[in-house]
């Protein structure tokens, strides 16, 4: 059978109308089904394979659009078989770098993502996309090297079509036989809250996969960061192969089921093994900043509350809080962001290196908010170097709040009265990616503006409490008199300030519309005094709170 019209003849002179009726049912080709619409001929797949030897691997490529595009699912299926076929014998050992077989290889691959759609059950799928493009991935070409590979399947992933979406995930069936997880890793992360069951069944099936021929610890800790937000039928897959107590435990885990049917950005760092990341944050600067965030708070964020669990109750911050000013410290503690990522030696130590460093950080955090407690119980103390009267904490807490208002421009002003006001009130805040777009920031970059921000205070702070003066032009030594002389008011002035600043920025519109959508949300209004607290702050409590928002 060396044409396409032989092969189709030949195949529906074999047409079998009762298995034709049990197939049908069986792939679900009824009205709303998934394979609506689909048509057999009623043959099984060894007959079907049969065919495929009869055509050989020396089938033109030229006929093959006339299968592929066939109205029969086995025919389509026979078309897939033979680019299988043809694929596997340009894909030995021998002619691995073998610049003609590399030529053709890409042209099965092009034919293949070509005619894509025509793959529209999971069969056919299945049992054609790790054996072509899984295959393809670990093999040289002409068409691009590994981000070329990986844009290609992010395109399927991405796609409406739920055939192309599962192709991008079955495809690393093959790449995790060959000792490759990442491709596994990456692509479950991106369906992890797909909707429909098929996926949840290929991804859980993927990560069984990839746990059994790479690294069952790899799989475990995928499941510690995932399992709470995966759906049953996914974890139930991936878990199929452990032992069976081990499957009751990761079983008993509560879902989040808030988090199973929403459509989520792809993350770009997904499955990318956790040494690479050194060299993304040091050598792309456009992305390191996105990279570590996402390092530290998807990854890794497992490992590192159970070291913050340690020290939980000697820190008077929650994870989230600190997990993200530990990314603030990472990205600025030297001279240029991430310096002291330079001194890993080995990149398959940052991991160990991070985790540690998180560790020493909390640890150290620990004991400075210790020593500051300690002081501010002590404060009677004259002999204390850092005695201060209720009356000078006042002082110096208005004019940082005047001097603020004086120095920063508009943005700055309404990102420090923004922390301020969230800091006295202990309400939820905007969120920080919404104001960031609102300001017309990225988000990462937004975080660091504040992180900036807090360490220019600490040394206004310092001044004043070495008797210099921070330069306050008239005006606003007026306002510092006014927040001193009406510190019972001061949470009223600051909401007064805060709303004259979103009134002086391009983007006022922008953030009023954020407040309106969490105030229809919540019923709250972001900012403003929570009735079931008082009010008016004590000196010294306020005092306190302002330390531990400006000192690490």
């Amino acid at each position: 059978m060396n044409c396409a019209k032989e092969i189709i003849d030949y195949m529906e002179s074999l047409q079998d109308e009762k298995q034709r009726r049990i197939l049908m049912g069986f792939f679900k080709t009824g009205p709303g089904e998934y394979g609506e619409g689909d048509e057999f001929l009623g043959l099984k797949v060894p007959q079907t394979r049969e065919v495929v030897r009869a055509a050989g691997g020396d089938f033109p490529l030229e006929e093959m659009p006339e299968l592929l595009m066939n109205r029969w699912h086995e025919v389509r299926l026979c078309g897939f078989l033979i680019l299988v076929a043809k694929f596997e014998k340009l894909a030995t050992k021998r002619l691995e770098n073998d610049l003609e077989a590399i030529k053709k290889r890409d042209e099965i691959v092009k034919m293949y993502l070509q005619y894509a759609e025509q793959a529209n059950n999971w069969d056919l799928v299945d049992l054609s996309v790790h054996k072509i493009i899984g295959n393809w991935l670990l093999l040289p070409s002409n068409l691009g090297d590994r981000d070329y590979k990986m844009k290609l399947l992010d395109e399927l992933a991405a796609s409406n079509n739920l055939w192309k979406q599962r192709m991008s995930m079955v495809c690393s069936w093959k790449t995790s036989q060959r000792g490759d997880p990442s491709w596994c890793l990456r692509y479950a992360e991106i369906h992890l809250h797909h909707s429909h069951d098929l996926m949840h069944k290929a991804v859980g099936w993927m990560l069984r996969e990839m746990g059994k021929r790479c690294s069952m610890d790899l799989l475990r800790d995928f499941l510690r960061q995932h399992a709470h937000e995966m759906p049953r039928t996914m974890l139930r897959y991936a878990i199929e192969k452990m032992p069976e107590r081990e499957r009751r435990e990761w079983m008993s885990i509560p879902a989040n089921k808030t988090n199973y049917y929403y459509a989520v950005k792809a993350s770009p760092f997904a499955g990318i093994p956790i040494p690479d990341f050194v060299d993304i944050i040091l050598q792309q600067k456009d992305k390191s900043d996105e990279a570590m965030y996402y390092l530290l708070h998807q990854r890794l964020e497992h490992q590192l509350r159970e070291r913050f669990e340690v020290y939980q109750h000697q820190l008077l911050d929650d994870f989230e809080d600190i997990t993200e000013d530990f990314f603030l410290y990472l990205r600025e503690s030297g001279r240029y962001p991430y310096q002291s990522l330079r001194r890993i030696k080995k990149k398959e130590a940052f991991e160990t290196w991070l985790l540690n460093t998180f560790r020493n950080y909390l640890s150290n955090r620990a004991a400075a908010e210790e020593n500051l407690y300690r002081l501010s119980e002590n404060a009677t103390d004259e002999l204390s170097p850092s005695f201060i009267t209720d009356e000078q904490k006042l002082a110096i807490a208005s004019q940082l709040i005047a001097y603020a208002h004086q120095v920063f421009y508009p943005r700055g002003r309404f990102i420090f009265f923004r922390t301020l006001l969230t800091m006295l009130n202990k309400q939820k805040a905007l969120p920080n990616e919404d104001v960031a777009k609102a300001l017309g920031m990225t988000d990462i970059y937004y975080r660091v503006i504040v992180h900036r921000m807090k360490c220019n205070l600490i040394k206004f702070r310092t001044r004043l409490l070495h008797g210099e003066s921070l330069r306050l032009d008239d005006e606003h030594q007026q306002m510092a008199r006014h927040i001193y002389d009406d510190f019972t008011h001061l949470y009223p002035t600051l909401l007064t300030y805060y709303n004259q600043t979103i009134d002086t920025l391009k983007c006022a519109d922008a953030i009023r519309q954020l407040r309106q959508k969490y105030y229809e949300a919540t019923g709250t209004m972001l900012h403003e005094p929570d009735m079931s607290c008082p009010i008016i702050t004590a000196i010294t409590g306020f005092w306190e709170m302002l330390n531990r928002r400006l000192i690490k």
